[in-house]
Order: C-alpha cells, then structure tokens, then sequence
C-alpha cells in the first residue's frame, strides 16, 4: 500500500526516481510492468499543454494543430508522431484522452476493466435525455450511455433476446424478404449504363433501416418504395439517425462550447433525437396493441420486441431499447454493407468465389428464402466481411474509463484520470499485423490451408486484441449477430442477381463519429444469366 500511495503520488507530481525497495513493490502491485523504471503519467508523450488554454486550441479550425475533419487520419497522425501511447491533457470541460496503439496494452485496459466497464458517454445524448426529455427519459440514458449497475440492469434485458443464436436465427428469412426487396429496387434505379445514382449510399441506409425496424419495433417502414417523400416517416427517420451520428461528433469530440451557449449544432440535434423518439413511440406502440397480452408465454416465433417487453413491461424502456438498436444499426450496417459491396466490385476474382460458394447453396427457387442454415455453410463469405470490415471498420475503436490505478508501457495512469481510447482500427492497416494490409485478401480469414491464400500469415495467428470491429466483452455490440445476418441476406441476394462491377475513381471514406463512404457509389450493376 505504501508503494501504491507513493507511486499515485509521484504520477500527480511529475519525474521522480523509485528507489530499488519500490521497484520490487512496483512488479507485486502491477505484474505487467518492468521493476527497473514505472513512468509517472505526466512523462507519456503527447502535444505539450499552453498555460491557462491548455491543449484546447488545438482543435479550433484554423489555428488549430488538430485537423479531426477525419478521425482516422487524425488517429494515424497521433501514433506517427508520438507512439503507441498519447496523452491530450488539459481540455477544458472534458477528463484527459489516452490514445493507445498497441494490443498488448488494450489487453490490459480489458483486463482491468471490472464487473461493470465504464465508457465514453456521448455528452450530446445525455443532454438530450437528462435536460431536454427528462419528462420521457426519467434520468434512464439507454444501452449505449448508461455505465455501472443500471447498465448491467438494462443489460441483462436485452442480452438474451439479442445474443441468443435462435433468435436472430428467427430474423433470417425476413432480412432475406427485405434483400430481396432492395435487389428489386437497384433494378428501377439502374441507368441506361447499367451504374446506380449518385446517391445510392441513401438506398443502402433505407435498406439498413427497413431491416433494423424489423427488429427493433417489430415493423417494416415501407422504406423500400421507390421515390419514398422527402416528409415520410422512413425518410425522416434515415435523416435524423444520420445527422445525430454527424452532429454528436461536432458536440462531443470538439470543444464543448454548446456547453456555455445553445449553438446551432445542439438545436439541430434535439429536432433530429427528436424525430427519432417520435417515430419510434408510435410504431412501439403499434406493436404492443398487435402482441396484445405482455403477460403470454414465449414461444420460438415470439419477436424481439415481445421478448424484451417480457422482461421489461414498459413502453418507454421499449422505446428507449429502439431507439438505441436503430441508432447503432443503421449508418453502421449500411457503411459495412457498401463497402463489402464496393470491395467485391474491385475484385472480380473474389466476387466470382463468392457468388459460387452462394450459388452452391442458397434454394434455386427465387421464392423461397435463406435461412440461418444456409448462412452457416457461407465460410467466404464471412472471411469477405471480416476482410472488407478490416479495409473500412465503420468505428475506430473503444473507450474505457477505469476506476483502479494501470501501468501501460511503464507509465501509471491514476483512476478516473483519462477517457482511454484503444485504435483498433488503426492497427488493421498495418503489415505488421496484416501482411499486404491494403489489399483485399477475404482467404487470409479462412483458417483452412488454402493454397491461393498470398499471405503466409492468417488472421487467426494475429494477436486476439487487434481486431475488434464489434467491441469486447460484456459490453461487446449486442447488434453483432443481427448486423452480420442483415449485411450476408443483402450480399447474397446481391450476387445471385447481378455481376458487380466499378468503374469509378476508389471511393473515399471520411471517418466522424463514425467512418463511411463519401464517394458516390456508382455501382455497375450487369444482370446474372
């Protein structure tokens, strides 16, 4: 305990020099860090601080060191310039960010972690819930924001709903029913060149929530019409999810100033949360008038929602759940779908494998639908997701807030010190993990010995902290199954219609809040024989 209090004490004053008796103690309490030499937190590299501003002006446009317009840039910056751990102190109205570029050290945060990992809480929301709605909200901030024992509370109903296998096994042929739907759509949409329009990433994001709402509020949208209103509820709906994903980042990872003034960003995010809570109420509702008697037993085909009302018998947790799964589920699965769809386009050889693997066992008959037994024999097709969610991962890693004292790379962070920030997605582009990173190698996936495989290091001989595009853990994304089975319904579908191909400049991705396609996806779309 004494070594304990004086290292606690010596990160808080700076560069002191421990004694060869408190090295010895150093090993006991932190069995990952060297005896020769623990660092004091202040000594971890990163942008020096100014007097009275701190490192704040270094995210203000213009005079600005940062340029965060693209977090993933931002993040390769940072690990270019400083290492594989950083330190941004001294932020006004916001704990220090350690960025953390190494997986031996990610595994240490998770292992660190607790019963009840605590995470970055998106301000913005909590906001929105505490101040703006606390009418509806009554101080609950939902799945995503809520840390500690009412996290594992709102946890523990909705984990077996959406981490058990036979339900989301359940969801297959409907998402199927939806895939086909968004295959009959890209033919109306198609040009006389046979390309999509310019704004095609729009298509995809109604197909995410036409297959997400399914779930979430037990409901189609009808999001898949042609021409859909610009005022329909579907279209209103893709809208507000895709600008609170883009405004949260604007509030929550720039400076605060929506904090002191309500700036124009805060108040375009209340009428986007808004909309959101709105549509979803309504069809929340819907759905417990169709389930009639909450108190009915389940039975294998009893939806999602009804489980979770089971568990749960309140409308306005159900609709907080909802709200929650159609914000993760929309941008996120539709980013993860386009590219997985842009990457087959620009390997024809890849796309070819694939569409026999599919076409050897999806049913011939148009009408009937896949199921989760024909999605388990797709092997390829999970290696080309795993692979295009390694080129493009929609987010760029995890947060952690500990509440115990960590040695990372010989430095002692205190508890409650910092937000630590783990880039995974950072890691993925780099040879040292994945040979030939910047490539599109689906076989490197496959644990089989393949003999095409160009690489000579497979993915499963890559340390097990490296890729992590759905998080770890407890708190790991409870959406994983249902995204992956909505994501291989649509490629499927997809291959057995069309050869795909692109004829276009690479797209361009942007990374925000979250990281997805800027570029037009002008997918050339050639009708199978």
């Amino acid at each position: 305990m004494v070594a304990r209090y004086l290292l606690t004490n010596f990160a808080a004053r700076g560069s002191v020099l421990l004694s060869k008796r408190g090295r010895a103690n150093v090993a006991a309490v932190f069995p990952n860090a060297s005896a020769s030499a623990v660092r004091p937190y202040d000594e971890i590299p990163g942008p020096k601080p100014l007097p009275l501003i701190g490192n704040a002006w270094r995210f203000l446009p213009y005079i600005g060191s940062f340029d965060i317009s693209d977090f993933a840039k931002w993040s390769s910056s940072l690990l270019a310039d400083y290492g594989k751990i950083v330190k941004i102190s001294n932020i006004p109205g916001r704990k220090d960010m350690v960025l953390i570029y190494d997986p031996d050290m990610i595994a240490e945060v998770y292992k660190n972690e607790g019963q009840w990992p605590t995470r970055f809480v998106i301000e913005s929301v909590k906001y929105f819930r505490d101040k703006v709605r606390p009418d509806f909200f009554e101080g609950y901030q939902g799945l995503v924001n809520e840390n500690g024992e009412k996290w594992q509370q709102a946890r523990t109903v909705a984990n077996q709903p959406m981490m058990r296998i036979e339900v989301a096994n359940l969801y297959v042929p409907k998402s199927d029913e939806v895939s086909k739907d968004f295959v009959k759509l890209a033919k109306q949409l198609r040009g006389s060149n046979m390309e999509m329009p310019e704004d095609f990433k729009n298509e995809i994001n109604k197909w995410a929530l036409e297959s997400i709402s399914l779930i979430a509020l037990d409901t189609r949208l009808g999001c898949l019409q042609l021409n859909l209103a610009k005022d329909s509820e579907a279209q209103q709906m893709i809208d507000a999810v895709i600008n609170v994903f883009n405004l949260s980042f604007e509030l929550d990872f720039k400076l605060p100033i929506w904090k002191l003034i309500a700036t124009k960003e805060l108040k375009e995010f209340i009428k986007y949360e808004e909309d959101i809570l709105r549509i979803s109420s309504k069809y929340v509702e819907q759905a417990m008038q169709k389930i009639g008697d909450l108190n009915a037993p389940e039975t294998p085909d009893s939806s999602f929602l009804h489980r979770i009302l089971k568990r749960e018998p309140s409308k306005k947790r159900a609709v907080i759940l909802g709200m929650d799964t159609i914000l993760a589920g929309v941008d996120t699965t539709a980013n993860s779908a386009a590219m997985v769809l842009y990457y087959l386009a620009k390997n024809p050889k890849a796309q070819e494998k694939l569409y026999q693997e599919v076409k050897s066992v999806v049913p011939t008959n148009p009408n009937e639908s896949i199921t989760s037994s024909h999605l388990n024999k797709m092997k390829y097709m999970r290696a080309c997701l795993k692979e295009a969610m390694r080129l493009a991962p929609v987010t760029t890693g995890n947060v952690r807030r500990l509440d115990k004292d960590i040695v990372l790379d010989n430095y002692l962070i205190p508890k409650n010190k910092a937000d630590l920030f783990m880039f995974n997605s950072t890691l993925y582009s780099q040879d040292e993990y994945y040979p030939r990173a910047k490539e599109f190698i689906p076989e490197r996936w496959l644990r089989e010995d393949i003999s095409e495989c160009p690489v000579n290091k497979k993915a499963h001989q890559v340390h097990p902290y490296v890729y992590k595009p759905f998080g770890h853990g407890v708190r790991q994304c409870p959406g994983m199954r249902f995204a992956n089975m909505e994501i291989e319904t649509l490629i499927a579908r997809m291959l057995l219609s069309f050869k795909l191909e692109w004829h276009q400049p690479d797209v361009k991705l942007v990374s925000k809040a979250l990281q997805g396609p800027i570029s037009p996806l002008k997918y050339t779309l050639i009708d199978r024989k």
